[in-house]
């Protein structure tokens, strides 16, 4: 009787050493990246100018530059010094096409999603700006609207860093024959004249 008992213990010892119950909800972390509805192409312009950024080559009318000191966030920005008036000027604008130009679906977030980027200036406040914003597919197909004070951020733009924010339906896209399923590039057409900052062009929900 006695060597039962020790038998039973022995056993009792071992399964508690070699059951190791994990917990009913334990479960390995995930990292999903940030999407809108699975659309993840969603940074478009933060800190430096790359191969993705291109823009009108002419210094007496426009001067698009890396800027350090000036930033919203991260390390750098765009700074965009602009005369169309100065005569003589060709087409003023800068494109982007992020994402290592690989095409851009926005079928599913045209709806639910909106252009966004942050701006300053030292100059004059603005109730908004002087240019066209549109989208370009790989087409050639475009889709135009403006920077009007209805889409600025509790405006005017001045030398606080101030949101824009374009809802993608208003660039008109769903209609017509433009691609909304490839998508090419931003661009940013200026017009009269100006100066200012702008950072972190990115897609962003409504």
């Amino acid at each position: 009787m006695k060597n039962s008992w020790i038998v039973c213990l022995a056993l009792v010892f071992a399964g508690c050493v070699a059951v190791q119950p994990k917990g009913l909800y334990e479960m390995e972390s995930t990292s999903e990246p940030l999407n809108i509805m699975g659309y993840t192409q969603l940074s478009i312009f933060r800190d430096d100018i790359s191969d993705e950024v291109w823009f009108t080559k002419s210094p007496d009318c426009v001067m698009v530059e890396q800027e350090r000191s000036q930033k919203f966030d991260g390390n750098g920005a765009l700074h965009i010094k602009w005369n169309k008036q100065a005569g003589g000027c060709p087409w003023l604008g800068l494109g982007i096409g992020w994402d290592g130009w690989a095409g851009k679906d926005f079928s599913q977030i045209y709806e639910k999603a909106a252009l966004s980027f942050r701006v300053r200036t030292d100059q004059k406040p603005m109730n908004g700006l002087p240019w066209a914003i549109g989208f370009e597919d790989y087409s050639g197909l475009q889709k135009w609207t403006g920077a009007t004070p209805d889409v600025v951020v509790n405006g005017p733009i001045s030398s606080n860093w101030t949101q824009i924010k374009i809802p993608l339906s208003k660039f008109g896209m769903q209609y017509g024959d433009f691609d909304i399923y490839s998508i090419k590039q931003v661009m940013f057409q200026f017009e009269s004249n100006g100066e200012v900052y702008v950072d972190h062009i990115e897609i962003v929900s409504l």
